[in-house]
């Protein structure tokens, strides 16, 4: 028994990596991963009169694959994301979640409506609250000097109006 387990190891290995050498760096190598590049880093985020409001750092993982964002705000709340491109539709999508995941904010999802490379990108989704269908959308917008500003609207008209609830500025660190 142990002989047939010593001669399967090389086979596997050879094929593990056989498999891994022709995936080996796919995403990086299409533009299409690149969308969310100017949002890589590590940042403080501050609100509209320059005060703390938390850091965030957004990484790419998974050989560029995905994009994972690790969110603390300064009371110690947590959020986490995970960007992927979903292989179909070559559509970005947002899986979002915090601890407060069973409240209708806590999680959510979203997918990419629009993008301007390394400039800007919109995210939209949808949540229901107390009944109500509540749009939800992620505006992320590259400035000048190196800053990345966030807002996050909300519409409960089906979009003809959207109320703003909250803007980061982001720095790096």
């Amino acid at each position: 028994m142990f002989k047939k387990i010593f001669l399967l190891t090389p086979i596997f290995s050879i094929i593990f990596i056989s498999l891994h050498s022709q995936n080996a760096g796919p995403c990086q190598a299409d533009s299409l991963y690149h969308a969310l590049d100017f949002w890589v880093g590590d940042w403080e985020v501050f609100d509209q009169n320059d005060r703390l409001v938390g850091y965030n750092k957004i990484e790419k993982i998974l050989n560029s694959c995905a994009i994972q964002e690790n969110w603390t705000d300064t009371g110690g709340n947590e959020g986490k994301s995970l960007f992927y491109v979903e292989n179909d539709s070559r559509q970005w999508k947002q899986v979002w979640v915090t601890a407060s995941a069973k409240q209708p904010w806590g999680q959510k999802e979203k997918s990419l409506l629009s993008s301007t490379p390394g400039k800007e990108v919109l995210f939209q989704g949808s949540y229901k609250m107390q009944g109500q269908l509540i749009l939800d959308r992620t505006i992320l917008s590259k400035g000048a000097n190196g800053h990345v500003k966030q807002t996050i609207q909300v519409s409960r008209d089906g979009g003809q109006n959207w109320q703003t609830t909250f803007i980061g500025i982001y720095k790096k660190k």
